[in-house]
Parts: structure tokens; C-alpha cells; sequence
């Protein structure tokens, strides 16, 4: 199995899996045979209809909605939760009734007895009624793995999708070849590109990039509306001769990403970090800090104490006392000028499209 392969396996397990504990049986029984189940099922009903509603409606079992084992703890359930309220086609109140429902031995001792009896009430459901139930719960088995499975790309390989948006030609049409040919370009084959060629070559010859950047097109394309597709496609002229450019927005943008994260998280650093800066706000010179960090926060420290407490040092000595912050201003101030450019360019502005082309120079050197 390849890294790339076992990666997107460990990053989907929390998120998607089989419902092992919602297997209706296949064979039938007669309804007049479950009284008693019956009865059993309508007096729970009358405390916990919403439950029950969501088992006969065909939805996954709540430890599904979860993805958790009935043994999970309750610490492994909370951890459970808060993912799936980040990454879930599941709806909130859904997440909700599942965490309500698991999070305690009490109410999963209960759940665990109500999944039980409709298991028991499933075998008398008509033919129709139980085969549309089954189609209803994997459909949504599908969907969950679907959306996991975008989000691990948008995330992982958010240069891929931003080149999309951008107009830039699939990889396919880098290479001239054909998205559904399964020829693969050997080593030395490689060897007479240029670097965007070889760079994207390496990609579609492992399988399981090439998957997930087919993933990508396909729900590329599906996603996004008929207009902006019409505007992404008319961009495809402009990348003629412009492979320095791809290659750099390939390769680097996970610089780019760390400057959005840093300049949403942070907008109050922005006037910090130009001419005036958070080291000059407490007077020392940036390249004395040491790379240890005990070193360098004892320094920040000596410093803070040697200047008038104002609101302006305060904040300053915030930022680089935390070593965390300190590595992401530093960045920054080492960073973000050629980043802010890149980041916000319309390469259908030719001012701001010379810009960018002469960072990818600079950088190339």
C-alpha cells in the first residue's frame, strides 16, 4: 500500500463506516408472531419517538452517525461528535440526538434495546417497504464517504482545485493526453520534460493521486454552476506559456494556505508587519532570537520587562512569547508580501499578472 494510499485510508476511518450494527434480516416474519415486540417498541416511542422515527426511516444507527463501536467510551464518543460536526452530510440535530443518545449508559442501554426491537419489527416489513428502507440507509452510507472523501481533497490538495478554479488546463491537457488512458509515462519518458510536466507525470502515475485527482474534476464539475464553468474554460488561454507559473502555484501553495489561515486568524498583525513590527515594538532586533525556545523567550522576557507597559507591548509581547505565534509571525514577515500578491491575483489583470510572474522568477533563483 502506498503512502499516499494508506494516508487517505487513516483519514477517512473516523468518518465513514459500515454499519455493522444495522443489518435487517432477510427473512420474513408475520406480524401477528411480534406482538409483544410490538407493544415493547410503542411505549419507548412515547419518550423517544425521534429515535425510533429516525431507525424506520431508514437512517444509519446512531453509532454509524458517529462512527463509533457500541464499547466506545464516552471520552472516544465526545472526540467522535465533535468531528462529525465539522465533517458530516448528517444534519446537526441528527449529530445532536446521536451524541444525546451514546453519550451516556443510560440512554445507550436504551437505544441499544430500541435497535434491537426494530430489528425484530423490520422482519415483518413488506417486501417494498423493507427493500426502500435498505436503499434509503446505504444511500446515505454513500453520500457520508462522498462528502468525506471531497473534504479530504479540498484539504489535501487544494492546489489542484484552486488551479481548476482558476482556468488552468487539467493535467490531462498539460500532458496531451487522454483523461481516460491508462498509459502511464515510464522514468525515462520523464526525463526530456520540463519540471510542470515531470511534476504532474509523478502524480498520475500513482494511483491513488490519480484517483483522487479524477475525484476532483468529477465533483469539480459537478459542483460548481454551468456560468462559472463557462468563465473557468474561457481562463484556458491565458495559461499558454505560463507552465513557471502552474508549477509555482502547484508547489507552493501550501504557503498560500498558511497565509489565508494566518491573515483570517489574525488582521490585527497586519500593521506589524511592514515597516513597523512587534520586535521593533519591544526593541529587538528579530535576527538575534535563537531558534531555541527557551533561549528565545527568555530574551522576549528580558525585553518586555525593560519597556513601559502599554497596550501596544502587551500585545507584542503576547504574540512572541508564544512560540506557536512567534513561528507564523515570523513567517509572515519573511512571507507575506509575495504571498499576498500571489493570493489575491486575477490572471485576467496584466499589471497583476506581471506581478506574480516576477515572484515565480525570483523564486526560481
Amino acid at each position: 500500500m502506498s503512502e499516499e494510499k494508506k494516508a487517505f485510508d487513516e483519514w477517512l476511518e473516523p468518518f465513514t463506516c459500515e454499519d455493522t450494527y444495522w443489518k435487517v434480516p432477510t427473512r420474513y416474519m408475520d406480524p401477528s408472531r411480534l406482538d409483544r415486540i410490538y407493544d415493547k417498541i410503542e411505549r419507548f416511542e412515547e419518550t423517544y419517538k425521534k429515535w425510533t422515527d429516525d431507525l424506520y426511516s431508514g437512517l444509519p444507527s446512531y453509532y454509524c452517525v458517529l462512527c463509533i463501536a457500541k464499547k466506545a467510551s464516552a471520552e472516544e464518543c465526545k472526540k467522535a461528535y465533535e468531528r462529525k460536526k465539522k465533517c458530516s452530510v448528517y444534519s446537526q440535530e441528527l449529530i445532536e440526538r446521536a451524541y444525546e443518545a451514546l453519550s451516556t449508559e443510560i440512554n445507550r442501554s436504551t437505544y441499544n434495546t430500541i435497535l434491537r426491537l426494530f430489528l425484530k419489527i423490520s422482519q415483518a416489513l413488506p417486501p417494498n417497504k423493507r427493500r426502500e428502507m435498505i436503499e434509503y440507509h446505504d444511500e446515505w452510507l454513500k453520500r457520508e464517504k462522498e462528502y468525506a472523501t471531497q473534504r479530504y481533497i479540498v484539504e489535501k490538495r487544494g492546489a489542484w482545485l484552486e488551479l481548476f478554479r482558476l482556468g488552468a488546463p487539467t493535467f490531462y491537457e498539460v500532458l496531451g493526453v487522454d483523461a481516460d488512458s491508462k498509459d502511464e509515462k515510464t522514468g525515462k519518458e520523464r526525463v526530456g520534460m520540463n519540471r510542470l510536466r515531470a511534476e504532474i507525470s509523478n502524480i498520475l502515475a500513482n494511483p491513488q493521486l490519480r484517483f483522487e485527482y479524477d475525484y476532483m474534476l468529477d465533483f469539480a464539475n459537478e459542483t460548481i454552476d454551468e456560468e462559472e464553468l463557462e468563465e473557468i474554460e474561457a481562463k484556458r488561454v491565458l495559461w499558454a506559456g505560463k507552465d513557471d507559473l502552474y508549477l509555482f502555484l502547484l508547489t507552493r501553495f501550501d504557503d498560500l494556505k498558511r497565509y489565508e489561515e494566518i491573515k483570517t486568524e489574525h488582521e490585527d498583525w497586519t500593521k506589524y508587519s511592514a515597516d513597523k513590527t512587534f520586535y521593533d515594538v519591544l526593541n529587538i532586533d528579530a535576527a538575534s532570537i535563537p531558534e531555541d525556545k527557551r533561549e528565545a523567550e527568555t530574551i522576549i522576557r528580558t525585553a518586555y520587562r525593560d519597556v513601559e507597559r502599554t497596550p501596544e507591548v502587551n500585545f507584542a509581547y503576547t504574540i512572541l512569547k508564544n512560540a506557536k505565534l512567534r513561528d507564523d509571525y515570523n513567517w509572515l514577515l519573511k512571507n507575506g508580501e509575495w504571498a499576498r500578491v500571489v493570493y489575491e491575483f486575477d490572471i485576467e489583470d496584466e499589471a497583476e499578472l506581471n506581478a506574480v510572474m516576477e515572484i515565480v522568477n525570483e523564486h526560481q533563483h
